[in-house]
């Protein structure tokens, strides 16, 4: 039944993995999956680090117009709430504010700052023509008043800047669960509760982002490698071969060499954009928390959570990714069953929807059952094949799945999948030298399981 097979299955694969258009989306993706997650965490570690220094506004001094109640006591003790870049700057008030533009335009190392307390804090920098201050490091100025908001209210209110330092408040609050609270004991400080609540929020993320992420790269290799080996079935039979192949090689060898050869090159892929992703992700971590230490950006916390948490057991990885290889043999075998019942290539993009349709009417009634998260998902969605392929990767790999569960699930999908197999083997059989008009799909199953 399988004679010559593996002949058919090597000459297949190097067809298919050989290809230029193969080995270049495959590395051009890899390379990207591998430098762009450090070159992205890098430019938000940058960022946000960068937003929380406060650089220097360059002045030397600064001509204050004043129109509030603060006093040149409250100015000068700036210095002492100020940071480094600002605690030597000389201010110099003036009640008019032609007179302070006056002075500014004569000291090319200063600018005027207009205050006015009408209707809450009002503040406005003025840089004189002759001015060597640059517009972007005196707008600095403003975000150091911005991050000392309180206090320059209350000084221009009136109140010395110690005082207005001394009177800010000082919040400390802590959440307590009900049992935590009777023994003083925060959420913060109870070491099992905040780990609890960490794993949490880490099975909440990836429980939303890998089934979307299993759906896509599902549907990308459905459109991908779907049509591909549906045209490669029918091509034999298109181009007249069928006639001398079948004396060396038979029908079920050709379909299934095809199909395994399709799937090997599909998971060959997969596999290395997964590592070069994973492998990306890592250095990223790596490299900003080298260079930026104090920021706590999302991704690093998150990934410090599943490490801390040991989310992701290799055996659970590893299971997750048989279901995938699973759901990807049983979509494929449908696009082989398209092929089979083809006799050209104009047939095959009529009967593309016998493939592309189950997931997406799967799709579908995840969405309206709720069950894309792994909090919402519901039993029968993971053992029912077609739903349990977009879905079973990201509940096993998070462990939320029962041993029962998984072994009733796999049963089903290798049943379903060989089933699929073995269809598409007779009906690319019984329809190997089919010379005829195009048949309906009803009777084209029904010829193939006929007893000859």
């Amino acid at each position: 039944m399988f004679k010559n097979f593996d002949k058919v299955f090597k000459f297949s694969f190097k067809n298919q993995a050989g290809t230029n258009g193969y080995k270049v989306l495959t590395v051009i993706l890899g390379i990207l999956m591998l430098v762009l997650p450090p070159v992205i965490m890098m430019i938000v570690g940058y960022s946000m680090n960068h937003d929380k220094a406060l650089e220097p506004c360059d002045a030397e001094t600064i001509y204050v117009a004043n129109n509030t109640a603060a006093d040149q006591a409250f100015f000068d003790s700036l210095g002492n709430v100020s940071p480094e870049e600002y605690k030597n700057i000389k201010y110099v008030l003036f009640e008019d504010f032609d007179k302070a533009l006056e002075a500014s335009k004569a000291d090319p190392k200063s600018f005027v700052l207009k205050l006015s307390s009408e209707n809450g804090l009002k503040a406005n920098i003025i840089i004189p023509e002759e001015s060597m201050i640059k517009k972007n490091r005196a707008k600095n100025y403003l975000k150091f008043i911005d991050r000392n908001a309180q206090i320059f209210s209350m000084g221009l209110a009136g109140v010395n800047a110690e005082e207005a330092d001394t009177l800010s408040v000082s919040v400390d609050y802590k959440t307590y669960t009900e049992s935590g609270f009777m023994k003083d004991i925060s959420m913060d400080e109870d070491a099992g509760r905040k780990e609890a609540m960490m794993r949490e929020q880490v099975m909440k993320v990836v429980g939303y982002v890998v089934p979307y992420s299993t759906i896509l790269l599902l549907y990308f290799v459905l459109l991908s490698y779907g049509n591909s080996l549906s045209q490669s079935v029918v091509m034999e039979k298109e181009s007249k071969l069928m006639d001398t192949m079948l004396i060396s090689v038979r029908p079920e060898s050709l379909i299934f060499g095809k199909l395994i050869a399709t799937i090997a090159s599909v998971m060959l892929q997969i596999l290395i954009w997964v590592l070069c992703l994973i492998a990306g992700f890592t250095c990223g971590n790596i490299l900003a928390k080298s260079f930026y230490p104090e920021s706590q950006m999302y991704l690093t916390v998150f990934f410090d959570g599943m490490k801390q948490l040991n989310v992701f057991r290799p055996w659970n990885i590893a299971l997750a990714l048989l279901f995938l290889l699973l759901g990807t043999i049983l979509y494929l075998s449908l696009a082989a069953i398209a092929g089979a019942m083809s006799s050209n290539k104009e047939e095959v993009s009529g009967r593309s929807t016998l493939f592309v349709f189950p997931m997406l009417i799967s799709f579908l009634i995840l969405i309206g059952a709720g069950g894309l998260s792994t909090s919402t998902v519901k039993t029968w969605m993971l053992i029912f094949p077609f739903t349990g392929t977009l879905v079973m990767p990201s509940n096993v790999m998070l462990g939320t799945v029962s041993p029962i569960v998984v072994i009733a699930s796999l049963i089903f999908f290798v049943a379903l999948s060989l089933l699929l197999i073995i269809v598409a083997g007779k009906v690319y059989k019984m329809m190997s030298l089919y010379k005829g008009n195009k048949m309906p799909i009803g009777e084209i199953l029904k010829k193939s399981f006929e007893k000859k």
